[in-house]
């Protein structure tokens, strides 16, 4: 900054010469003596007073005005420390026009700046500055005194954006020259200054964006930038924050720290972020500057002061206010052009060209690579979410096409710094200009490996930073890259998948072609049709049309057809030859300039020349054929053979005549030469036959030859084949040879594998294409049937003539099957032996003749029979019919048959068939004699068995199983035969035999259908010895007289001349077999009787062998048997009368309703033992032994009775299992009686009966322990009273008496209180009055486990309620009753009654039995009283509402406190139920089989627990009677109505839970501990 206080129009004179005057010519007037003498004196005087005047008038006034003339200029003004009221300064400068005198300056006071007529403040300027020769320097320093703060402001605002300011300078300033100070001269001087003028021309030099901002402020920016300050003023700014905008948007703040702004250039560092944008519009200005330093625009920002702070945390503002007033343009430029795409990577390019779009086919690229750098220096995260593309394809400088795509989706990586996209479908435009470039492109991308070229454009983003998603446009980009080429689509050579011939006309061949061409390049190309030209040897025979042409990159399998006229040139014929022969040859498919419409990639497929192999048909034409030998073929020579021809082609395939010759091995085996007059039509893509006749070589030496020939080839042995050979001349081969050949199995394995070769010539149609063609084919399968064997007869039949004349026939057995008037079934059973050395089989074509006596019997058909080689063959025939053609001879041979031992038959039949080996060989003949065994009278009929089926008013059928003996080798099964049964020579009745079958030389069995007929005559004699035989073991005689065989009348004369002897065997089974004891009742309580004869009960099921099907007819049963243990003594005999059965089945069931078990005395101690098996047992053996009598109702014969049965059976009883599981129950009451020594229990136990057995006992005592049997355990004893135990469960009540004292008895209480204890319990000599019984139970041990305190978990159901509803009745103001309704429960789970309370007369112990309330201060008061009038019963389980009568009680107070207590009372329950109620209740009860009453203590305090009163509106009426009481006259009132009663209901809530989810406290179930009488049992305790 320079100040210049010089005015340059304004001139002074220092000193005033006198000008010459011309004068006369005369001496001078100071060369003359009078001048001097004159003047001497006064120029002496003069001088003084001019130096007076000079000093002190004149040279002040000279010092001010040269002061006033004087110029300042500072060049350096350097401003220090600012303050908010002052600065440091430091002024270098010079002064202009200070005379020409030496002279010393000083200010000895303050010196005030003003500025634009305001003062700015103060400074004291010390020091001193000299002035010599007109000119002077300024170096001065000293403190600015900022007097006007707002001026100040004002003026620093001013300074930093004008070009030059004015300061004026007012003050007092000291001049000293020429020895002499001249004071307090006046400054007043304007000083003009050169101001900073906005510091215009900032350039920057560094624009960084290095990261984003820690704490998300947005990015961070470093800015190098240059300043050029013209003032001479330097001055330290500290912090200075300036803010970046652009186009009126705030981008961000930079900082520059500990700043002083100096003289001239310097550069800035400064550092600060870019802001987050949160506006469209916002985002979109960032994204223009950014676009536009990207692309290296001049872009003019913005920088406003913002803030400054000299200390770098307190801004100053004065400095703040004139910073914010600094604006500067700020050109924002890269240092140099950016190119941010280095490279780029087209992809998978995808080009679609249609006719119409020749130059503009849409492209598609996926996986589209750009490798991009951010700007040296920018490091904040940016990601590119999508980006749009215009661009030039140019190859050595010459545009090609042209892309502008919209934007597509990206995604980037910034480590690696990729960019990657999808371009969308755009079209690349070709202009006509290069159209040519384009074409070329094309080409040279089709056939080349490598397609080098530029693409030059730009790119535009969306990107996705910390300061929000800019929009970076226009992004330049010059980038070098390249496509693999296509290369010619022959790297690999394209490969034929398929080739079919689809169609055929009268010109041409259409083929479907399947090609695999292999796309070497990234490029995706759809070319629509493509036409080429398929050229075998140079000659082009036809097209290969690629529809819609569509290839990726990779393996792309091609649908094409081709259309070419094979007969049109050798060369299309011979390629025909060689495709359907299977060889295949070499084709190229050639490139047209019109191979294409579009004309932009004519040159391109222009230019193709491929070469591939077109395969040759990979099936043959002729799948193989088949022989078939006729019956005439060894007359005429023709035989038929159908050949199957495959056709390869889609249309049918005509066959119109075939010339053939078929070979083997070069031996011509035929010829077919057939025209067909109906063509066959072999349908496409299929198979088809064809059926023509062979003219065969007949010859034997040729068909041996190639029999034998194959045979070899097939590796088979021709041993047997050539033995078989010298058989037929004669020979006599060993039979080893033989063993296991078959002829036919090797005839026909060794024409298995037949190929023959087949050279022809034959004209067919391909769809309507007609070709004559040369075919040859080698290795043709031929098939060979059975057919084949039938060339076998002309050397095997006379083989197996001798075969047949050397076997043997004999029968074994002959079974005649279902016999008629003439005919019957056979079963046949025999052998044919002595057959040869060959297995063969024997077919009878014609039935076999059966001759007897010389006279044809009749016929049967003979099935065909199998003959093993060197063993014959077995004969197992069924079901063979027999046709008899001579009844007469027959009915005279059957005669013969059944009264002789031995008879003959002659076999004989003609057209014998004989497969042997696997060949059928016809025309053998056969006579055969054979000799049979004869019925020999059939001797012998045994009965097995026997069951009664029903009895009826026809009498007692029944089924007897028998068998019969047959001696003959005949034998047959007769439909019904008849006989009558005798026993004693009476006859009982007829027998029937269904469908009875006579084994051959076996016996067989049958069932006899028998019945004693009710037919007038009396039987029961017969019966009952029938029976007395069965059950004794004794068979009965009997005899059976054939009465006859209906319906044929040779067999019915057969069975009447039979009488046959046989016997009724006895029963195999003991007539009873079991007896169960369903149930048994003992009765050892009826006295002195019962001791050694208990009466018995049971009901009993025998399970009989009683040959009866039905339900065996017992109707009643007795029964006289002893009792045995098990050791099979005897305990006791039983005896019963006659009593009622039932059956069901073989079981029979009686009820024995009163018996003695009759004890004798010498089975006592048997007896006693008996009874304590009984009890300890889990199941008992017991035995039965003796006799039975049953009556037997026999229908029409009457009651019958047997008597005797014999009876000797185990049985078994489930036994008491030493009554092993005895259950606690519940508690009743404990009664403690000092005086007898014991505390008496009285509970509920469960004693369970695992038995059938029910015992009446009585009264029943028991030793009770603890921890053993001994007498040291005992303490005390159990009674029961009047015991029965039934089967299961019996729940009875109790009474322990336990002693008060014993080591036992202490044990017990001890463990009792601790948790569960288990009493041991046993028996002795004095349990029951029964000493019988006694002494079975002295073995009786067993136990009970007593719960905890006698407490059962879950606990019973309390006695009553937790709730109690009071009802005041209108009589209770006179007599003080009242109404309670509760629900009770039953707390034994036994069934008891309520009768009354218990007095004092009862149990001394009891005491008042009351309701007590507590009022709303826990003051108890007895307001209710029991009555007796409390009746109720309950079953286990059983819960209902009940209503007690209770009486109103006085309360012991004075009047006053009484109803005070009443009124309390009434008011309590008036705000709702009063949950203050405890009972005090002992009730009289009775348990059903107790002998004594209970006392039980119901009491609620047991339970801890108050009850619940409800009460209602008629509550308060209870003060009615205590006024009465106390004769006090209440005011009227108005009467309420009674509430109704409120009955808990049994399902409510209030109702105990009989089910286990609810729990009691047991002590509310507890009987009181206090004494009640004693309650003596009418049985001594056990001893």
């Amino acid at each position: 900054m320079a100040f210049d206080i010089r005015d340059e129009d304004e001139q002074h004179e220092e000193f005033d010469e006198y000008e010459d005057v011309k004068q006369p010519n005369r001496p001078k007037f100071y060369r003359r003596r009078k001048f001097w003498i004159c003047c001497i004196p006064t120029t002496i005087i003069g001088i003084i007073i001019a130096v007076v005047l000079a000093l002190y008038v004149i040279m002040p006034k000279i010092a001010q005005g040269l002061m006033n003339k004087a110029t300042i200029n500072f060049t350096q003004i350097d401003i220090t420390n600012p303050t908010a009221t002052s600065m440091d300064i430091a002024m270098v400068g010079d002064m202009d026009k200070t005379g020409p005198f030496h002279a010393d300056i000083s200010f000895p006071g303050t010196v005030t700046v003003s500025w634009n007529n305001k003062v700015l403040g103060t400074t004291v300027i010390p020091g001193t500055s000299t002035a010599s020769g007109g000119h002077g320097a300024l170096n001065l320093q000293s403190s600015f005194q900022i007097s006007d703060a707002t001026a100040f402001s004002e003026f620093s605002a001013y300074m930093l954006n004008a070009e030059t300011f004015v300061w004026h300078l007012s003050g007092k300033l000291n001049v000293k020259a020429l020895g002499h100070t001249v004071k307090d001269l006046d400054l007043d001087k304007d000083i003009t200054v050169n101001a900073f003028h906005g510091l215009s021309g900032i350039k920057i030099e560094k624009f960084a964006l290095p990261g984003d901002d820690p704490t998300g402020k947005g990015i961070l920016v470093n800015i190098d930038t240059t300043v050029n300050n013209p003032s001479a003023i330097q001055m330290y700014m500290g912090a200075l924050t300036l803010a970046i905008s652009y186009k009126d948007t705030l981008m961000g703040y930079v900082t520059s720290s500990n700043l002083t702004m100096v003289r001239g250039p310097q550069t800035l560092s400064m550092k600060g972020y870019l802001v987050p944008q949160s506006t469209p519009e916002g985002l979109a200005i960032t994204s223009e500057m950014m676009s536009r330093y990207i692309g290296n625009v001049i872009t003019d920002t913005i920088a406003t002061g913002f803030e400054v702070k000299p200390d770098g945390v307190n801004s100053i503002e004065w400095l703040s206010t004139a910073v914010k007033q600094l604006k500067l343009t700020v050109p924002l430029q890269s240092p140099a052009p950016l190119q941010l795409i280095k490279s780029l990577n087209l992809g998978a390019l995808g080009l679609t060209f249609t006719p119409q779009t020749a130059y503009q086919p849409a492209t598609t690229s996926t996986g589209v690579i750009a490798n991009y750098s951010l700007p040296d220096g920018f490091g904040f995260n940016i990601a590119f979410t999508q980006v749009a593309n215009s661009f030039t394809i140019t190859r050595g400088g010459v545009a090609v096409a042209s892309l502008n795509s919209s934007y597509n989706p990206s995604t980037s990586n910034m480590a690696s710094g990729t960019l990657t996209f999808n371009l969308l479908q755009t079209p690349l435009v070709v202009d006509q200009a290069s159209q040519t470039a384009f074409q070329e492109f094309n080409r040279d991308l089709t056939v080349g490996a490598d397609l080098p070229f530029n693409v030059v454009g730009q790119a535009s983003v969306y990107a996705n930073t910390s300061i929000g998603t800019v929009n970076l446009v226009n992004i330049p980009f010059n980038a070098s890259t390249a496509l693999s080429g296509l290369q010619s689509l022959a790297n690999p050579a394209p490969s034929i998948a398929a080739l079919q011939v689809v169609s055929g006309t009268t010109t041409e061949l259409t083929m479907a072609i399947t090609v695999v061409i292999v796309n070497p390049s990234s490029i995706s190309l759809s070319a629509g049709d493509i036409v080429l030209s398929l050229v075998y040897k140079g000659v082009a025979l036809g097209t290969v049309t690629m529809p819609n042409l569509a290839i990726v990159p990779g393996a792309n399998t091609i649908q094409a057809s081709s259309s070419i006229n094979p007969a049109a040139s050798p060369e299309g014929m011979e390629l025909l030859t060689l495709y359907t022969s299977g060889a295949g040859a070499t084709v190229s498919i050639v490139g047209t300039p019109t191979s294409t419409a579009v004309e932009s990639l004519n040159l391109a497929f222009g230019a193709l020349n491929i070469q591939t192999q077109m395969p040759g048909l990979p099936t043959k034409l002729l799948a193989g054929a088949s022989l078939v030998v006729l019956d005439t073929t060894l007359v005429d020579g023709l035989a038929q053979t159908v050949v199957t021809v495959n056709n390869p082609f889609t249309p049918p395939m005509t066959i119109l005549s075939i010339d053939s010759k078929i070979s083997f091995n070069g031996v011509a085996l035929g010829s077919v030469v057939s025209t067909f007059g109906t063509p066959p039509v072999i349908p496409g893509v299929g198979a088809g036959t064809i059926t023509a006749p062979l003219l065969m070589n007949t010859n034997p030496h040729d068909l041996v030859t190639l029999i034998r020939t194959q045979a070899v080839s097939n590796g088979l042995n021709t041993a047997a084949f050539d033995g078989l050979l010298a058989l037929q001349a004669g020979g006599n081969p060993s039979p080893d040879l033989f063993v296991g050949f078959n002829v036919a199995e090797f005839v026909t394995k060794a024409m298995a594998g037949l190929v023959v070769d087949i050279t022809m010539t034959t004209t067919v149609k391909v769809g309507d294409y007609q070709v004559t063609m040369p075919y040859t084919q080698s290795g043709v399968p031929t098939g060979t049937d059975q057919t084949i064997l039938k060339l076998i007869p002309v050397v095997g039949t006379p083989i197996a003539q001798i075969l047949v004349n050397g076997s043997a026939l004999a029968f074994d057995a002959i079974t005649l099957i279902n016999p008629t008037e003439t005919s019957f079934s056979t079963d046949i059973v025999g052998a044919i032996t002595k057959t040869g050395p060959l297995d063969a089989e024997i077919v009878f074509p014609n039935p076999l003749t059966v001759s007897y006596n010389g006279k044809a019997l009749g016929s049967m058909a003979m099935p065909t029979v199998k003959a093993i080689a060197n063993q014959g063959a077995a004969l197992d025939l069924k079901n063979v019919p027999f046709t008899i053609s001579d009844g007469a001879a027959f009915a005279d041979f059957t005669s013969f048959a059944l009264n002789n031992e031995k008879f003959d038959w002659t076999i004989s039949t003609t057209g014998i068939v004989v497969k042997a080996m696997g060949a059928s060989l016809p025309g053998v003949s056969m006579t055969k004699t054979v000799t049979l065994d004869g019925f020999n009278k059939l001797p012998g009929l045994q009965l097995l068995g026997y069951n009664i089926s029903a009895i009826d008013s026809a009498g007692m059928h029944m089924v007897i199983s028998a068998s019969l003996k047959n001696p003959s080798t005949i034998g047959m099964t007769i439909p019904v035969s008849q006989f009558d049964t005798q026993f004693a020579g009476h006859v009982l009745g007829p027998a029937f035999a269904y469908n009875m079958a006579l084994v051959p030389h076996s016996s067989s069995s049958f069932a006899l259908n028998a019945t004693i007929a009710a037919d007038g005559t009396d039987k029961t004699p017969y019966i009952k010895g029938i029976f007395h035989n069965a059950l004794t073991g004794v068979a009965t005689p009997l005899k059976a007289q054939g009465v006859g065989a209906p319906g044929v009348s040779w067999l019915d004369a057969a069975i009447k001349s039979l009488l046959l002897d046989t016997a009724l065997p006895p029963l195999q089974e003991p007539p009873i077999s079991s007896v169960t004891i369903n149930s048994m009742e003992m009765d050892f309580a009826c006295g002195e009787k019962c001791i050694w004869s208990p009466s018995l009960k049971s009901i009993i099921t025998a399970d009989t062998n009683l040959p009866f099907s039905m339900d065996v007819p017992i109707k009643q049963l007795a029964q006289n048997v002893q009792v045995l243990d098990e050791n099979g003594k005897v305990v006791g005999t039983l005896k019963t009368d006659y009593s009622d059965a039932t059956t069901v089945g073989s079981k029979v069931s009686t009820n024995i309703l009163d018996a003695s078990l009759v004890v004798a005395a010498g089975d006592h101690d048997t007896y006693t033992a008996f009874v304590g098996a009984l009890n300890l047992a889990p199941n008992y053996k017991l035995g039965l032994r003796g006799t039975a009598d049953s009556k037997l109702d026999l229908g029409p014969f009457g009651l019958i009775e047997i008597q005797g049965i014999p009876i000797d059976v185990k049985s078994s009883l489930a036994g008491l299992q030493g009554l092993n599981n005895i259950q606690f129950i519940s508690l009743v009451q404990i009664n403690p009686d000092f005086i007898a020594g014991y505390k008496f229990v009285s509970s509920i136990i469960n004693i369970h009966n695992p038995s059938q057995l029910t015992l009446n006992i009585g009264d029943m005592g028991m030793v009770a322990g603890y921890r053993g049997y001994e007498e040291e355990n005992r303490i005390g004893y159990s009674q029961l009273f009047n015991l029965r135990l039934v089967p299961g469960d019996n729940i009875v009540p109790a009474v322990i008496g336990q002693y008060w004292s014993g080591t036992a008895s202490a044990d017990f209480a001890n463990a009792l209180s601790a948790g569960p204890a288990t009493m041991t319990l046993w028996a002795n000599s004095t349990s029951t009055s029964n000493p019988a019984l006694n002494a079975g139970l002295a073995s009786l041990r067993t136990s009970v486990v007593a719960p905890k305190d006698l407490s059962m978990i879950p606990p019973p159901p309390k006695p009553y309620s937790d709730i109690w509803t009071v009802k005041i009745l209108p009589t209770t103001k006179n007599d003080g009753i009242i109404e309670m309704t509760t629900v009770v429960s039953n707390p034994f789970l036994y069934d008891f009654s309520v009768t009354r309370l218990t007095t004092k007369a009862d149990a001394e112990w009891v005491s008042l039995q009351v309701g007590t309330l507590d009022d709303r201060h826990a003051h108890s008061f007895k307001v209710f009283e029991f009555t007796d009038d409390i009746k109720y019963s309950l079953k286990a389980g059983e819960s209902k509402a009940v209503t007690l009568k209770m009486k109103l009680r006085n309360i012991e107070a004075p009047k006053e406190d009484v109803l005070k207590t009443i009124d309390e009372l009434v008011a309590y329950a008036a705000t709702g139920p009063i949950r203050a109620l405890d009972i005090s209740w002992v009730p009289v009860i009775e348990i059903v089989g107790l002998p004594v009453d209970l006392f039980p203590d119901f009491s609620s305090i047991l339970s801890y627990v108050k009850l619940t009163l409800q009460t209602g509106p008629d509550f308060a009426m209870i003060k009615d009677w205590y006024n009465n009481q106390l004769g006090v006259i209440p005011p009227p009132v108005t009467t309420l109505p009674p509430s109704p009663t409120m009955v808990p209901s049994p399902t409510s809530s209030v109702v105990p839970s009989l089910t286990t989810s609810t729990v009691v406290t047991p002590s509310s179930v507890v009987p009181s501990p206090t004494p009640s009488p004693v309650v003596t049992p009418p049985v001594a305790p056990a001893a």
